[in-house]
């Protein structure tokens, strides 16, 4: 059971991650900053916060490597986009939603066990 929860946090993420490489692709001259802005800054942190709070709360240890799978769809989105990797700011968006949502996911777990 607790593998079909990753196997769909990792589906999750790469459906996210397919539907922004195909908007990336074809999208206008002078877009990129608002494609960056909402993908690298806004979404994937926000799907990373929800996902890893969401298996730390289910007590799966997976968060580890669930975290270096959005790390690794984060840092290979600009790659195949604009031809350039952000690995240190893609670092901070992925680690940082991550540590959080783990947290919180714990908290939840602690206060609905009590």
């Amino acid at each position: 059971m607790k593998h079909k929860r990753l196997i769909v946090s990792v589906a999750v993420t790469a459906l996210e991650f397919v539907i922004f490489l195909v908007w990336g692709l074809n999208m206008n001259g002078g877009d990129e900053m608002g494609f960056g802005l909402i993908t690298s800054y806004f979404l994937f942190p926000l799907t990373t916060l929800i996902l890893s709070a969401y298996l730390a709360h289910e007590n799966i240890i997976y968060v580890i490597p669930f975290t270096l799978i959005m790390f690794a769809a984060q840092n290979f989105m600009p790659f195949f986009v604009f031809g350039s990797f952000e690995v240190v700011l893609i670092l901070c968006f992925t680690l940082i939603p991550s540590f959080v949502g783990s947290i919180i996911g714990m908290i939840i777990k602690q206060h609905k066990n009590s």
